[in-house]
Protein backbone atom coordinates (compact mmCIF):
# COMPACT_ATOMS: atom_id res chain seq x y z
CA UNK A 1 0.00 0.00 0.00
CA UNK A 2 0.75 3.49 -0.80
CA UNK A 3 -0.40 5.64 1.64
CA UNK A 4 -0.16 9.58 2.16
CA UNK A 5 -2.35 12.20 4.11
CA UNK A 6 -2.87 15.86 4.93
CA UNK A 7 -4.19 18.39 7.45
CA UNK A 8 -7.07 20.40 7.21
CA UNK A 9 -7.84 23.52 8.51
CA UNK A 10 -9.59 26.99 8.42
CA UNK A 11 -8.61 30.12 7.55
CA UNK A 12 -7.39 30.57 10.90
CA UNK A 13 -5.34 27.48 10.73
CA UNK A 14 -7.34 25.77 13.44
CA UNK A 15 -7.23 22.21 12.93
CA UNK A 16 -10.10 20.61 11.20
CA UNK A 17 -9.24 17.44 10.44
CA UNK A 18 -7.14 15.42 8.27
CA UNK A 19 -7.60 13.33 4.64
CA UNK A 20 -5.39 10.12 4.32
CA UNK A 21 -5.36 8.63 1.17
CA UNK A 22 -4.75 4.76 0.78
CA UNK A 23 -3.64 3.52 -2.47
CA UNK A 24 -2.62 -0.59 -3.48
CA UNK A 25 0.11 -0.44 -5.87
CA UNK A 26 1.25 -4.09 -5.55
CA UNK A 27 -0.05 -4.28 -9.33
CA UNK A 28 1.98 -1.79 -9.96
CA UNK A 29 5.18 -3.34 -8.33
CA UNK A 30 4.62 -6.68 -9.67
CA UNK A 31 4.50 -4.63 -13.18
CA UNK A 32 8.22 -3.04 -12.49
CA UNK A 33 9.40 -6.18 -11.02
CA UNK A 34 8.56 -8.42 -14.53
CA UNK A 35 9.97 -4.74 -16.56
CA UNK A 36 12.86 -5.20 -15.19
CA UNK A 37 13.08 -9.42 -15.35
CA UNK A 38 12.17 -9.03 -18.85
CA UNK A 39 14.98 -6.12 -19.49
CA UNK A 40 17.32 -8.28 -17.73
CA UNK A 41 16.73 -11.22 -19.82
CA UNK A 42 16.27 -9.09 -23.08
CA UNK A 43 20.05 -7.81 -22.33
CA UNK A 44 21.26 -11.20 -21.87
CA UNK A 45 19.66 -12.78 -24.58
CA UNK A 46 20.80 -9.86 -26.46
CA UNK A 47 24.40 -9.99 -25.07
CA UNK A 48 24.24 -13.83 -25.93
CA UNK A 49 23.42 -13.06 -29.45
CA UNK A 50 26.17 -10.51 -29.86
CA UNK A 51 28.91 -14.10 -28.62
CA UNK A 52 27.41 -15.89 -30.98
CA UNK A 53 27.53 -13.46 -33.92
CA UNK A 54 31.45 -12.93 -32.69
CA UNK A 55 31.85 -16.52 -32.50
CA UNK A 56 30.48 -16.95 -35.76
CA UNK A 57 32.53 -14.36 -37.46
CA UNK A 58 35.67 -15.75 -36.06
CA UNK A 59 34.30 -19.28 -37.33
CA UNK A 60 33.64 -18.06 -40.59
CA UNK A 61 36.97 -16.19 -40.50
CA UNK A 62 39.18 -19.58 -39.84
CA UNK A 63 36.79 -21.09 -42.74
CA UNK A 64 37.56 -18.34 -45.61
CA UNK A 65 41.22 -18.45 -44.64
CA UNK A 66 42.36 -21.60 -43.48
CA UNK A 67 42.86 -24.72 -45.62
CA UNK A 68 40.49 -26.46 -43.32
CA UNK A 69 36.73 -28.34 -43.49
CA UNK A 70 34.51 -28.03 -40.81
CA UNK A 71 31.68 -30.46 -40.73
CA UNK A 72 29.06 -32.54 -39.00
CA UNK A 73 27.17 -35.60 -39.64
CA UNK A 74 23.88 -36.70 -37.45
CA UNK A 75 23.44 -40.22 -35.63
CA UNK A 76 22.68 -42.14 -39.05
CA UNK A 77 26.05 -40.27 -40.63
CA UNK A 78 24.44 -37.62 -42.74
CA UNK A 79 26.14 -34.73 -43.41
CA UNK A 80 24.69 -31.74 -41.32
CA UNK A 81 27.16 -29.21 -42.45
CA UNK A 82 30.17 -29.06 -44.44
CA UNK A 83 32.21 -25.46 -44.98
CA UNK A 84 35.79 -24.36 -45.17
CA UNK A 85 38.21 -23.24 -48.05
CA UNK A 86 39.88 -26.64 -47.60
CA UNK A 87 37.23 -28.43 -49.59
CA UNK A 88 38.69 -27.01 -53.02
CA UNK A 89 41.60 -29.02 -52.14
CA UNK A 90 39.52 -31.84 -52.02
CA UNK A 91 37.77 -30.89 -55.28
CA UNK A 92 34.61 -29.84 -53.56
CA UNK A 93 32.41 -26.80 -53.08
CA UNK A 94 32.05 -25.19 -49.52
CA UNK A 95 28.18 -27.36 -48.72
CA UNK A 96 28.51 -29.95 -51.46
CA UNK A 97 28.33 -32.60 -48.23
CA UNK A 98 25.42 -31.48 -46.85
CA UNK A 99 22.88 -34.11 -47.16
CA UNK A 100 25.29 -37.20 -48.24
CA UNK A 101 25.91 -40.05 -45.89
CA UNK A 102 29.65 -40.22 -44.63
CA UNK A 103 29.47 -43.55 -43.69
CA UNK A 104 28.85 -44.62 -47.41
CA UNK A 105 30.77 -41.94 -49.75
CA UNK A 106 33.81 -42.47 -47.51
CA UNK A 107 34.80 -46.23 -46.98
CA UNK A 108 37.15 -45.71 -43.62
CA UNK A 109 35.44 -46.10 -40.15
CA UNK A 110 36.66 -43.37 -38.62
CA UNK A 111 33.51 -41.71 -38.41
CA UNK A 112 31.59 -44.93 -37.16
CA UNK A 113 34.07 -44.93 -34.26
CA UNK A 114 33.07 -41.42 -33.69
CA UNK A 115 29.43 -41.84 -34.21
CA UNK A 116 30.37 -45.04 -31.41
CA UNK A 117 31.28 -42.26 -28.81
CA UNK A 118 34.90 -42.45 -29.71
CA UNK A 119 37.24 -39.10 -30.04
CA UNK A 120 39.17 -40.23 -33.14
CA UNK A 121 42.69 -38.59 -34.15
CA UNK A 122 44.11 -39.43 -37.82
CA UNK A 123 45.87 -38.39 -40.74
CA UNK A 124 45.38 -40.67 -44.36
CA UNK A 125 45.27 -39.53 -47.54
CA UNK A 126 43.17 -39.41 -50.22
CA UNK A 127 43.83 -37.95 -54.29
CA UNK A 128 46.72 -36.84 -53.04
CA UNK A 129 45.97 -34.99 -50.32
CA UNK A 130 46.96 -35.53 -47.01
CA UNK A 131 44.30 -34.78 -44.24
CA UNK A 132 44.33 -34.65 -40.58
CA UNK A 133 41.12 -35.47 -39.03
CA UNK A 134 39.84 -34.69 -35.69
CA UNK A 135 36.69 -36.49 -34.83
CA UNK A 136 34.56 -35.43 -31.75
CA UNK A 137 30.99 -37.10 -30.73
CA UNK A 138 28.75 -34.77 -29.20
CA UNK A 139 26.63 -36.09 -26.06
CA UNK A 140 23.42 -35.77 -24.73
CA UNK A 141 21.99 -36.12 -20.93
CA UNK A 142 21.88 -39.82 -21.68
CA UNK A 143 25.26 -40.31 -22.85
CA UNK A 144 23.76 -40.83 -26.62
CA UNK A 145 25.78 -39.26 -29.48
CA UNK A 146 23.52 -36.84 -31.07
CA UNK A 147 26.10 -36.07 -33.73
CA UNK A 148 29.99 -35.56 -34.97
CA UNK A 149 31.98 -33.19 -35.16
CA UNK A 150 34.72 -33.03 -37.20
CA UNK A 151 37.89 -31.02 -38.47
CA UNK A 152 39.90 -31.53 -41.58
CA UNK A 153 42.80 -30.06 -42.18
CA UNK A 154 45.21 -30.18 -45.61
CA UNK A 155 48.74 -31.14 -44.30
CA UNK A 156 49.85 -31.85 -47.26
CA UNK A 157 52.85 -29.16 -47.91
CA UNK A 158 53.59 -29.50 -44.16
CA UNK A 159 54.13 -33.14 -44.98
CA UNK A 160 56.06 -33.00 -47.73
CA UNK A 161 58.53 -30.40 -45.59
CA UNK A 162 58.47 -33.05 -43.02
CA UNK A 163 59.82 -35.60 -45.47
CA UNK A 164 62.12 -33.34 -46.69
CA UNK A 165 63.85 -32.35 -43.83
CA UNK A 166 63.48 -36.15 -42.63
CA UNK A 167 65.67 -36.54 -45.93
CA UNK A 168 68.28 -33.91 -45.29
CA UNK A 169 68.46 -35.12 -42.06
CA UNK A 170 69.05 -38.79 -42.98
CA UNK A 171 72.10 -37.46 -45.47
CA UNK A 172 73.67 -35.30 -42.61
CA UNK A 173 73.28 -38.25 -40.38
CA UNK A 174 75.39 -40.24 -43.43
CA UNK A 175 77.76 -37.87 -44.11
CA UNK A 176 78.12 -37.83 -40.69
CA UNK A 177 78.97 -41.38 -40.64
CA UNK A 178 81.06 -41.47 -43.58
CA UNK A 179 83.52 -38.40 -41.89
CA UNK A 180 83.02 -40.22 -38.10
CA UNK A 181 85.10 -43.14 -39.94
CA UNK A 182 87.40 -41.10 -42.35
CA UNK A 183 88.27 -39.57 -38.69
CA UNK A 184 89.71 -42.82 -37.62
CA UNK A 185 91.13 -45.00 -40.51
CA UNK A 186 92.60 -47.91 -39.53
CA UNK A 187 95.12 -49.04 -42.65
CA UNK A 188 96.91 -52.51 -42.80
CA UNK A 189 100.19 -50.98 -44.47
CA UNK A 190 102.00 -54.25 -44.16
CA UNK A 191 101.47 -57.59 -42.80
CA UNK A 192 100.83 -57.22 -38.63
CA UNK A 193 101.65 -53.45 -39.52
CA UNK A 194 98.77 -51.10 -38.51
CA UNK A 195 99.00 -47.22 -39.12
CA UNK A 196 96.50 -44.96 -37.78
CA UNK A 197 96.71 -41.26 -39.15
CA UNK A 198 95.46 -38.92 -36.93
CA UNK A 199 94.03 -35.26 -37.99
CA UNK A 200 92.64 -32.95 -35.68
CA UNK A 201 91.70 -32.46 -32.03
CA UNK A 202 91.78 -35.75 -30.07
CA UNK A 203 88.81 -35.60 -27.64
CA UNK A 204 87.42 -38.45 -25.76
CA UNK A 205 84.64 -39.25 -28.15
CA UNK A 206 86.66 -39.69 -30.67
CA UNK A 207 89.89 -40.94 -28.58
CA UNK A 208 87.08 -44.03 -27.45
CA UNK A 209 86.72 -44.44 -30.80
CA UNK A 210 90.06 -44.66 -31.96
CA UNK A 211 90.49 -47.17 -29.00
CA UNK A 212 87.82 -49.35 -30.16
CA UNK A 213 88.70 -49.51 -34.20
CA UNK A 214 92.70 -49.99 -33.42
CA UNK A 215 92.81 -53.04 -30.87
CA UNK A 216 89.52 -54.70 -33.28
CA UNK A 217 92.31 -54.52 -35.73
CA UNK A 218 94.94 -55.28 -33.63
CA UNK A 219 93.14 -58.67 -33.26
CA UNK A 220 91.53 -58.99 -36.25
CA UNK A 221 95.27 -59.08 -37.83
CA UNK A 222 97.07 -60.19 -35.35
CA UNK A 223 99.00 -57.06 -36.37
CA UNK A 224 102.92 -57.00 -34.23
CA UNK A 225 103.28 -53.17 -34.86
CA UNK A 226 100.61 -50.23 -34.34
CA UNK A 227 101.98 -46.90 -35.76
CA UNK A 228 100.30 -43.81 -34.57
CA UNK A 229 100.94 -40.95 -37.13
CA UNK A 230 100.72 -37.65 -35.80
CA UNK A 231 101.41 -35.68 -38.66
CA UNK A 232 98.47 -33.84 -39.00
CA UNK A 233 97.68 -33.03 -35.10
CA UNK A 234 99.16 -29.34 -34.48
CA UNK A 235 98.03 -28.92 -31.01
CA UNK A 236 98.12 -31.15 -27.93
CA UNK A 237 96.86 -30.62 -24.53
CA UNK A 238 96.64 -32.65 -21.80
CA UNK A 239 93.81 -34.54 -22.16
CA UNK A 240 94.69 -35.02 -25.89
CA UNK A 241 98.54 -36.55 -24.75
CA UNK A 242 96.49 -38.69 -22.46
CA UNK A 243 94.07 -40.36 -25.02
CA UNK A 244 97.05 -41.18 -26.84
CA UNK A 245 98.89 -42.72 -24.20
CA UNK A 246 96.17 -44.93 -23.30
CA UNK A 247 96.00 -45.60 -26.99
CA UNK A 248 99.18 -46.42 -27.05
CA UNK A 249 98.89 -48.93 -23.99
CA UNK A 250 95.96 -50.48 -24.89
CA UNK A 251 97.50 -51.81 -28.06
CA UNK A 252 101.01 -53.06 -25.52
CA UNK A 253 98.14 -55.23 -23.96
CA UNK A 254 97.46 -56.93 -27.10
CA UNK A 255 100.77 -58.18 -27.50
CA UNK A 256 101.35 -55.37 -30.10
CA UNK A 257 104.11 -52.23 -30.01
CA UNK A 258 102.60 -48.95 -30.43
CA UNK A 259 105.16 -46.34 -31.98
CA UNK A 260 104.41 -42.42 -32.55
CA UNK A 261 105.52 -40.25 -35.63
CA UNK A 262 105.39 -37.15 -37.20
CA UNK A 263 105.37 -35.37 -33.89
CA UNK A 264 105.72 -31.52 -34.77
CA UNK A 265 108.21 -28.96 -33.21
CA UNK A 266 105.71 -27.57 -31.69
CA UNK A 267 103.04 -30.43 -30.41
CA UNK A 268 106.81 -31.70 -29.06
CA UNK A 269 107.20 -28.66 -26.99
CA UNK A 270 104.31 -28.60 -25.51
CA UNK A 271 104.47 -32.05 -24.68
CA UNK A 272 107.72 -31.41 -22.92
CA UNK A 273 106.43 -28.65 -21.20
CA UNK A 274 103.41 -30.75 -20.37
CA UNK A 275 105.97 -32.82 -18.39
CA UNK A 276 104.73 -36.14 -20.49
CA UNK A 277 106.59 -39.62 -20.00
CA UNK A 278 107.46 -41.03 -23.64
CA UNK A 279 110.40 -42.83 -22.29
CA UNK A 280 108.35 -46.00 -22.72
CA UNK A 281 106.88 -45.11 -26.41
CA UNK A 282 109.22 -45.59 -29.63
CA UNK A 283 109.18 -42.24 -31.06
CA UNK A 284 110.46 -42.03 -34.85
CA UNK A 285 110.84 -38.85 -36.96
CA UNK A 286 108.27 -39.76 -40.21
CA UNK A 287 105.84 -42.28 -41.01
CA UNK A 288 107.72 -43.96 -43.24
CA UNK A 289 110.45 -44.17 -40.75
CA UNK A 290 107.98 -45.83 -39.06
CA UNK A 291 107.18 -48.38 -41.71
CA UNK A 292 110.84 -49.03 -42.25
CA UNK A 293 111.36 -49.55 -38.16
CA UNK A 294 108.24 -52.16 -38.20
CA UNK A 295 109.08 -54.16 -41.32
CA UNK A 296 113.05 -54.47 -40.51
CA UNK A 297 111.92 -55.66 -36.86
CA UNK A 298 109.24 -58.40 -38.58
CA UNK A 299 110.43 -61.97 -38.53
CA UNK A 300 111.61 -63.02 -42.33
CA UNK A 301 109.46 -65.83 -44.31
Amino acid sequence: MAVSGRPIRDKDGELLGAVVVLCDIGERKRFAAERERRQRADAQRIAAEKERLRMARLLQGLLDNLDVVVWAVDPKGVCTFHDGRGSESASLTRGQLIGQNFLEIYPTDHVGRALAGNHIHVIDEGEGVIWEHWMVPVLEDDKRVSEVIGLSLNITEAHHAKKEIEAKLALIERQQEVIFNLETPVIQVWDHVLTLPMVGVVDSRRAARVTDDLLAAVSRTQARFAILDLTGVEVVDTATAGHMLNILSAVRLLGAEGIITGIRPTVAQTMVSLGLDLSRVRTLATLRDGLSFAIRRLPSR
